[in-house]
């Protein structure tokens, strides 16, 4: 017998009505209490995941508006592209690109090796510089070649405020190639020689790499884009404070030319005092000594 049965037992049938009525009363009361609580439970868990999505999505926002540190380009490692040779082609040394503000390491310097190791800063909105490398520069990229020598090249940027900021186009330029077809960074080299110090527009400098050989697209985003030039303004910066395996303090003026430790100071132009100074700072293995 049910509990309901039992309470309704003796009494009247107005009383039974009256108490069906208090008992109907009674579970809708609590069926509404069921409901109350029901929604808010639902409530609070959509809170919860409202706020949980909100947080994930103000993370994602911050992240997207939080700009990622900026890289140098890849085979810079030193703020210059290393080149050897192995008799026939030239080669440049890989390296994985750092932040554009951290310090190079700079190559070691090994005069007993019986190599040549030369080092070439140039600012190619500078015409001393392009007429180092018109004159000597296709002697110094067949002594690499040869094996005879190695180059590590910098480009920088010392005259930007009078060349409208040519110096740092074509140095970026340069790092764009380098960091993704360093062995084509020679051929680029001579093509801004070629060019002269004039200043050219960013278009202008992808059609020069491109008629040097270079045709990735990568390279020419690179180049309009001025993807490296924070790199570009902080490595002149740091030759500017120190040239590393140098009796040059400080790069003051381009081309600064290097030669196993020793800077070059004659006449640019002049292919035999060139010649005659390497071979005054050339010191021959230690097995050729023997």
């Amino acid at each position: 017998m049910s509990a309901e049965k039992t309470l309704f037992e003796g009494l009247s049938k107005k009383d039974r009505k009256a108490l069906a009525r208090e008992i109907a009363r009674i579970r809708r009361e609590e069926a509404a209490k069921k409901r109350r609580r029901k929604k808010i439970v639902l409530r609070t868990g959509g809170i919860v995941v409202g706020l949980a999505a909100l947080t994930v999505g103000v993370v994602m926002v911050v992240s997207g508006l939080t700009p990622a540190p900026a890289t140098g380009p890849a085979n810079m490692a030193s703020d210059g592209v290393l080149f050897s040779g192995d008799g026939k082609t030239v080669t440049a040394a890989s390296a994985a690109g750092m932040p554009d503000d951290a310090q190079p390491a700079a190559a070691t310097l090994d005069t007993s090796d019986g190599i040549l190791h030369l080092v070439v800063y140039a600012d190619y909105g500078s015409d001393d510089a392009d007429l180092f490398e018109k004159t000597n520069g296709s002697a110094v990229l067949s002594w690499v070649t040869s094996g005879y020598a190695t180059l590590e090249l910098h480009p920088v940027s010392l005259l930007d405020s009078v060349n409208q900021n040519y110096s740092t186009r074509a140095a970026n330029a340069v790092a764009c190639v380098a960091d993704a077809v360093p062995n084509s960074v020679p051929a680029v080299n001579t093509a801004l020689a070629a060019a002269g110090s004039a200043a050219q527009s960013a278009d202008a400098l992808v059609a020069l790499v491109k008629k040097a050989g270079v045709t990735d697209t990568a390279v020419a985003d690179c180049i309009t884009s001025g993807a490296f030039d924070a790199w570009v303004s902080n490595a002149t910066k740091r030759a500017a404070a120190a040239v590393p395996n140098s009796d040059v303090a400080t790069l003051t003026k381009t081309p600064l030319i290097v030669v196993n430790g020793k800077a070059y100071t004659g006449a640019l132009d002049d292919t035999s005092a060139f010649e005659t100074f390497v071979q005054s700072v050339y010191v021959p293995s230690a097995t050729a000594q023997e």
